[in-house]
């Protein structure tokens, strides 16, 4: 059984959607929303739509932040393996059982949606933020080696006690928590990949700006300096 954690911020329309596509998959034992303070009533619908297995909390601190939104939500499950996703249903829940029997198959550590083909974007991201993504892949596996073919996804399935374990060495600021776990936790982890389409945003805004790309750049100039030492 999975605990699956979905950070959200301003996510109010989407909270019922993708509980609906979630609560019939049997393997999910668990659904927790972290909210970051958001400005549209996202936390009061969670609250109305908590009940029995779905948990929401509310971080309460001074700057908004996936990452750590994550983490806050891994320390509250209660079950060994976790499934992180976004709210946006950009992530089609129709994966998780693929990403999950993988999983299982031979004992891999992560599952990561990858939404890449060929270096080819499979879905619906737009050119220049592909473009984007894939540039940003190519220069990760030119300076940290080649561990994933979409260390940049916020879609993916891994043990828990991974995250916990090394969450001292990650940078932990940002929305790139998937690229702590691999380059700056366990080392040689298992790494299994599930082929997704990636959804195009229905609601609300995206959260892609030029601060995301600041903070990831400075994420990569800590683990550069990290694995140094």
């Amino acid at each position: 059984m999975i605990s699956v954690v979905i950070p959200t911020y301003n996510e109010k329309k989407n909270i019922k959607k993708i509980l609906v596509k979630l609560q019939g998959i049997k393997i999910i034992s668990e659904i927790i929303f972290v909210d970051d303070q958001s400005n549209d009533g996202t936390f009061n619908e969670i609250k109305q739509s908590s009940k029995n297995n779905v948990k929401g909390y509310l971080r309460k601190a001074k700057k908004k932040d996936l990452s750590k939104s994550v983490l806050y939500g891994v320390k509250k499950s209660k079950n060994k393996d976790i499934l992180v996703m976004d709210c946006d249903l950009q992530h089609d829940p129709k994966y998780i059982l693929r990403m999950w029997n993988k999983y299982n198959s031979i004992g891999y550590d992560i599952v990561i949606a990858n939404r890449f083909s060929n270096q080819k974007f499979i879905g619906n991201l737009g050119y220049s933020r592909s473009l984007i993504s894939l540039s940003t892949i190519y220069l990760i596996n030119l300076i940290f080696g080649k561990r994933s073919l979409d260390p940049l996804s916020g879609f993916f399935l891994c043990k828990k006690n991974i995250i916990l374990q090394f969450k001292k060495n990650f940078f932990l600021t940002g929305y790139k928590i998937l690229f702590d776990i691999i380059y700056n936790g366990k080392a040689n982890l298992k790494i299994g990949h599930q082929n997704i389409k990636f959804n195009r945003r229905k609601y609300a805004e995206s959260k892609f700006n030029l601060g995301i790309i600041y903070l990831f750049i400075k994420q990569m100039i800590y683990t550069i300096f990290l694995v140094k030492k």
